[in-house]
């Protein structure tokens, strides 16, 4: 693929190039208004020229590389990622439409698609303009796409009735939520008649949805995952390895990812403001109508545990969170037994690992003893489009 964060800096500043205090001044612009007011869009937020200009700048590339690398973890199945034909809903896409992340797999060899049917819903003009230039941009010569966008509110079900029809493989709501729950007043059971109409005799859907790493956010989120197990059926794809009821929620905590990311180069300058610049945080959620789930690509299939935290290094040992059979446990390693080239220590937050001992100290805290074997089976990749 083409190097897309250039072709989005040029149509962004199509005459004159900005200078770097000009493009922070952007950036900060936008960034301060998502973080004080926990990630909603003000309504007229293609029309603020200098508010576009720092959500284009930044907010793109963010958006399309975590649905990137979201997309890269659910495309690992290959009950998945052989399917020749692909039909994605985007709802609430913006100015990110996320087939441009499945153009780039397309490209590496990890889908296998011969077409690709795409509809993005969103109501502002501006946004849906430049989806289509993007589009039109970056989809390769070599793959069959049809795309649409339509016009129209996120939160109106009659949105949801015209789309069923499509029966689509994948829905993804990326940063929609609090739109969708705060503004429009939406509750979760009429979430959940939104969602029905697709999974009706529809055995391929996916539901993906991806909120800010907020303790709000996430557990607003974990709580929505729950609803949406327990009354359509639906199971977890990934994070989660089950179909129970989320760990973090039961201990009042909230569960996030944290990616290495490789930004645009015209980003370089965010870690000297204060803004992250290596790493992307999010939340999120795959929930399948088949129930395939990201261990079955894993060769080891008796304990496997996803880690939710950083390795926390402490006085004789060390430790981290792991989600494991539905609740969250401590889990600990003496430094006196760790061995040469222990995968103990290579294990980063996000990443999956088998053991095949442990001791267990009380209901939720565990030891790993130096015999145990520890297998690292997935890390998610540095993400770089």
């Amino acid at each position: 693929m083409q190097n897309w964060s250039d072709f989005l800096f040029k149509q962004i500043f199509k005459s004159k190039l900005p200078t770097k205090q000009q493009l922070k001044n952007l950036v900060l612009k936008a960034s301060d208004f998502f973080t004080f007011s926990d990630f909603k869009r003000p309504v007229d937020y293609m029309k603020d020229e200098d508010f576009l200009k720092g959500y284009l700048l930044y907010f793109v590339p963010v958006n399309l590389s975590k649905i990137y690398s979201i997309l890269k973890e659910f495309f690992r199945h290959p009950l998945i990622s052989n399917k020749k034909d692909l039909k994605i809903i985007d709802i609430g896409c913006g100015p990110s439409p996320a087939v441009l992340p499945v153009f780039k797999l397309f490209e590496e060899g990890i889908i296998s698609s011969d077409y690709i049917r795409y509809a993005g819903v969103e109501l502002e003009e501006k946004a849906i303009s430049f989806g289509k230039e993007i589009i039109e941009k970056f989809k390769p010569d070599n793959l069959s796409v049809k795309y649409e966008f339509l016009k129209t509110d996120a939160s109106d079900l009659k949105t949801y009735v015209e789309l069923k029809e499509l029966k689509p493989d994948i829905m993804i709501f990326s940063n929609s939520l609090g739109e969708i729950f705060d503004k429009k007043g939406i509750t979760q059971e009429d979430f959940v008649k939104f969602i029905k109409y697709f999974t009706y005799r529809n055995e391929n859907f996916s539901l993906i949805i991806i909120e800010p790493a907020t303790k709000r956010s996430s557990m607003r989120l974990h709580k929505l995952r729950d609803y949406l197990i327990n009354e359509l059926k639906l199971y977890p794809y990934s994070p989660c390895l089950n179909n129970l009821p989320c760990s973090a929620l039961q201990a009042d905590n909230w569960c996030y990812e944290e990616r290495k990311w490789i930004a645009p180069e015209y980003l370089s300058f965010l870690s000297s403001v204060g803004l992250q610049i290596n790493y992307l945080k999010f939340s999120y959620v795959i929930l399948r109508k088949d129930g395939l789930n990201i261990g079955d690509t894993f060769s080891e299939r008796e304990v496997i545990i996803k880690n939710t935290s950083h390795l926390l290094n402490e006085k004789g040992k060390s430790r981290l969170w792991g989600c494991w059979n539905g609740k969250l446990v401590d889990i600990e390693r003496l430094k006196r037994d760790y061995t040469e080239d222990d995968q103990w220590l290579k294990i980063k937050k996000g990443c999956y690992f088998s053991v095949d001992s442990y001791v267990e100290i009380s209901e939720k805290k565990v030891r790993l003893p130096k015999n145990s074997k520890i297998k690292i089976l997935y890390c998610p990749e540095l993400i770089s489009l």
